[in-house]
């Protein structure tokens, strides 16, 4: 069972701390909503789970009791006294805890005990999409996420073409399946934030679903890097600096379209053209 509103409120009164601001933390206080989120991940007796930003234990008291080992990342050393307390007092002896920051830690050394795990995460609006990312790109044996992030922000990282679509929506794509699967409301924290949060799924690709090799895989999110700096403009403006408007055309792209509405393919024969100019 997950730590309720009255336990949190005593343990923060009791090693005098506050949630801070600057570090976005908000903890989840209502345990039916831990354990949809454990639900959610699919935890078995038989994963290797690793959490960022576990705080004083909501969640991971109720992941440990599920997984066959977690490995839960806290940047504030403040607050892991208090989810180490928290783990022993459940007598959770799977549980290894990092004092560190998720951004630099190198997960090849710390999750080498397994090739595969799964990551379950309340993620703070400045980090979340940058951590994703770098999770993505470069430890494969992080094969699911389920994040929980604000709103828009899954929403953003859930964007097809035509829609709120962004430069992260089309690299998330590219390495992984993801999908908004519930809502979170903001009356389950303290302190209660000013947004609501959803669940996000993420499913890496299999390698052999990756149709680029590295150095298209350079061309395409380096020229819809310089594209998407300016979406709402047509990408025969947008991409002026390194294609002409014949370039365009000569992939078989409208110039006028906008960088939001292009798909990954649509980038693949627009990076085909610039490499081919170049080599």
């Amino acid at each position: 069972m997950g730590l309720g509103r009255s336990e949190i409120i005593r343990l923060l009164d009791r090693f005098e701390l506050a949630p801070s601001r600057a570090l976005g933390q908000n903890f989840l206080s209502d345990p039916n909503v831990a354990a949809k989120i454990a639900r959610l991940a699919e935890i078995s007796d038989l994963d290797y789970v690793v959490e960022i930003g576990p705080g004083i234990g909501s969640l991971t008291v109720v992941l440990a009791g599920m997984a066959h080992s977690l490995v839960a990342i806290e940047f504030d050393r403040y607050v892991v006294a208090v989810l180490i307390e928290v783990l022993e007092a459940r007598k959770l002896s799977n549980v290894q805890v990092i004092c560190g920051d998720a951004l630099t830690t190198d997960f090849h050394t710390l999750l080498a005990s397994s090739q595969s795990w799964k990551l379950v995460a309340n993620l703070p609006y400045n980090i979340s999409t940058q951590l994703v990312l770098t999770i993505l790109e470069k430890y494969q044996m992080i094969t699911e996420m389920l994040v929980m992030v604000q709103r828009e922000v899954g929403e953003r990282m859930c964007a097809t073409p035509g829609t709120n679509y962004s430069q992260v929506a089309l690299k998330l794509g590219y390495f992984a399946t993801a999908k908004v699967v519930s809502e979170v409301s903001r009356e389950v924290f303290i302190p209660k934030p000013n947004v609501d949060s959803v669940l996000v799924q993420i499913r890496r690709r299999s390698q052999s679903e990756l149709e680029l090799d590295l150095e298209a895989y350079d061309a395409v999110f380096t020229l819809s890097r310089l594209a998407f700096a300016n979406r709402r403009q047509m990408i025969r403006r947008t991409l002026s600096s390194v294609m002409s408007v014949r370039d365009i055309e000569s992939a078989g792209i409208d110039p006028s379209r906008r960088p939001e509405t292009l798909a990954l393919s649509d980038w693949r024969l627009l990076a085909g053209v610039v490499t081919k100019a170049r080599g």
